[in-house]
C-alpha cells in the first residue's frame, strides 16, 4: 500500500500540480484539502494559508450564495459548470469559469474542481463592443481553441482550434463541424446547436469531447452562444480544454473501485478461508490438515492476483513487453514447451502487466489436461498499440463461457473466481483491452493489447 501512495503522489505530482489550470478539492464542509500551483499564482495565496479554509474565502461577496447552491449541487451528485467572480488575496476581483464534480474515494465524497481565470476574455468582450477587429486579433492568436459556426460549417476558427483538431481554417470551410464530436456526445451537442442557433436556447455551459484527424480525444468545456455574423444566426465559443480533469476524476473513481475490492478479498475470501483452516487443525485429522494446506495455496493466491490490482493504480512507465515476456515464460519452462515469437515494442505500463501475463500462462498449464502443453507467446506491433498474444493447445475455452471468463466470480473447481477478472481490471486500468478466442485446432488464444509509448 505504501508503494500504492508514492505511485498515487508522483502522478499528481506530474498531471495537477504543474496544470495551467486552477485545481482545488474540498470535502463535504466546502474546506479545501488541496489546491494546486496555479491557485497560489492567481489568487495570491499560499497553499499553506487556503488549505483547511472554506472554499468561500475566495468568493466575491455578490456571488457567495450562489457558489453555495454550486457545491450543494456537486455534493448531491452533479456535475456543474459554472461562471463566478473570485476576490484576490489583495482585493483585486477577477472571473473565473470552471465546472465541479463529484467523486467518491475511501468511503468519502469530495467536490474536484478546475477552472481559468477569464477575466481577460471579460475584458475582450467588453471591447469587442468597441472595436471587434481587435478582439478577431487577439483571439486568432489565443492559445484557447474559439469558433464560430454558421449553416453546419466553420465560418471561423482560430488558430488554436485548429490545432486541436489537426485541421486547416481552408479544410474546415468544407466540413461538417459535428464529425469532430465524439459519437456518445454528438446527439446532445446537435440538438444544443440547433435550439441555439434557433433562438430556443440560452448560452450554457457544458462539456464534451472532440476527436482530432489522428483519432485523439479531448474533454473540452465551453460556453456557446449565439451571435450574429454578417447578417446570419451564428454560434460561437471559446473552448477549454478539459482532457486532464476528466483523467483524474476516472484514475481516483477506478482507484476507489479497485481498493473496495481489494478490501473485499481480505474481508471476504481470506477471512472465510482462515476460519475453515483454523478449525480443520483443531479437529487433527490428516485428511482435514490436507485440506486446511489447500486453502492455504488459495490464500496464497488470493493475495498474489490482488497485487496485479495495487500495482496497476500506480503510475505508468515505458516497458518492452518481450522483455516481460521472456521473464514470466521462464517459471514455466519446466511445464510447457514455449515458442517465443517476440520483437521489441514498448509501451505505457506498470508492473501489474507480470501479474496479468503470469496469470494467462499459469491457466494454459493448469487447465491444459496434457502432460506438457505447448505455448506460443508472441510480441508485435500493431498501429498504436503493443500486442502479446499468447496461444495454447488445450482444451479451449467453450462458446458459452467466453463472455463470462472475466466476470467476477467464475471460476473451476481449482481456481479463486477472480483471477481474469483481476487480469481485465488490471489492463483496464492500464487503458489497454484484453480477448479470448479459439485457437486452431485446439486451444485459446488471449490478447493483450496496450497503447504503445
Amino acid at each position: 500500500m505504501e508503494q500504492t501512495e508514492k505511485l498515487t503522489e508522483k502522478f499528481w505530482k506530474k498531471v495537477v500540480d504543474k496544470s495551467l489550470t486552477g485545481i482545488y478539492i474540498c470535502d463535504s464542509e466546502l474546506r479545501l484539502i488541496y489546491v494546486n500551483d496555479i491557485v497560489e499564482v492567481a489568487t495570491g495565496y499560499k497553499k499553506e494559508e487556503l488549505i483547511g479554509e472554506k472554499v468561500l474565502i475566495l468568493a466575491a461577496d455578490e456571488d457567495e450564495k450562489e457558489q453555495i447552491k454550486i457545491f450543494l449541487k456537486v455534493f448531491e451528485g452533479e456535475t456543474v459548470t459554472y461562471e463566478t467572480r473570485y476576490r484576490r488575496k489583495d482585493g483585486r476581483i477577477r472571473w473565473a469559469r470552471g465546472f465541479a464534480t463529484p467523486v467518491e474515494y475511501d468511503g468519502r465524497v469530495y467536490a474536484l474542481g478546475n477552472w481559468i481565470d477569464i477575466t481577460r476574455q471579460k475584458e475582450l468582450e467588453k471591447k469587442l463592443k468597441e472595436d471587434s477587429e481587435l478582439f478577431k486579433t487577439l483571439i486568432h492568436d489565443s492559445p484557447t481553441p474559439a469558433f464560430v459556426v454558421s449553416d453546419d460549417r466553420f465560418i471561423y476558427a482560430n488558430k488554436a482550434m485548429q490545432n486541436l483538431v489537426g485541421y486547416s481554417m481552408d479544410e474546415l470551410k468544407n466540413m461538417d463541424p459535428m464529425r469532430f464530436i465524439h459519437p456518445e456526445d454528438r446527439d446532445m451537442v446537435e440538438k444544443k446547436y440547433r435550439e441555439r442557433l434557433a433562438g430556443k436556447r440560452k448560452a450554457e455551459t457544458y462539456s464534451w469531447r472532440i476527436v482530432s484527424r489522428d483519432g485523439s480525444v479531448n474533454w473540452v468545456t465551453g460556453r456557446p452562444s449565439r451571435i450574429t455574423f454578417e447578417g446570419k444566426p451564428a454560434v460561437a465559443a471559446i473552448l477549454i480544454v478539459t482532457t486532464d480533469l476528466h483523467l483524474l476524476a476516472d484514475e481516483l473513481k477506478k482507484s476507489g473501485e479497485y481498493l473496495t475490492l481489494i478490501n473485499k478479498i481480505l474481508r471476504h475470501d481470506i477471512l472465510n478461508d482462515l476460519t475453515v483452516i483454523r478449525g480443520y487443525i483443531e479437529m487433527g485429522d490428516k485428511e482435514l490438515r490436507e485440506i486446511a494446506l489447500s486453502k492455504i495455496e488459495r490464500i496464497y493466491t488470493l493475495i498474489r492476483e490482488s497485487k496485479a490490482i495495487e500495482e496497476a493504480i500506480g503510475g505508468k512507465q515505458s516497458m518492452n513487453l518481450a522483455e516481460v515476456v521472456r521473464e514470466i515464460g521462464k517459471h514455466y519452462e519446466e511445464q510447457a514447451d514455449i515458442e517465443y515469437i517476440l520483437n521489441d515494442v514498448f509501451v505505457n505500463a506498470n508492473e501489474a502487466l507480470y501479474s496479468v501475463v503470469d496469470n494467462i500462462m499459469r491457466n494454459a498449464v493448469m487447465h491444459s489436461k496434457k502432460d506438457r502443453v505447448k505455448i506460443t507467446v508472441e510480441v508485435f506491433s500493431s498501429g498504436r498499440f503493443g500486442v502479446i498474444r499468447i496461444s495454447d493447445d488445450g482444451v479451449g475455452i467453450p462458446e458459452n463461457l467466453k463472455e463470462t471468463i472475466f466476470e467476477e466470480g467464475f471460476s473451476t473447481s481449482d481456481s479463486t473466481g477472480l483471477g481474469l477478472y483481476i487480469a481485465k481490471k488490471a489492463i483496464d486500468l492500464l487503458n489497454g483491452e484484453i480477448r479470448v478466442y479459439d485457437n486452431e485446432p485446439s486451444g485459446a488464444i488471449f490478447e493483450i493489447r496496450l497503447r504503445k509509448k
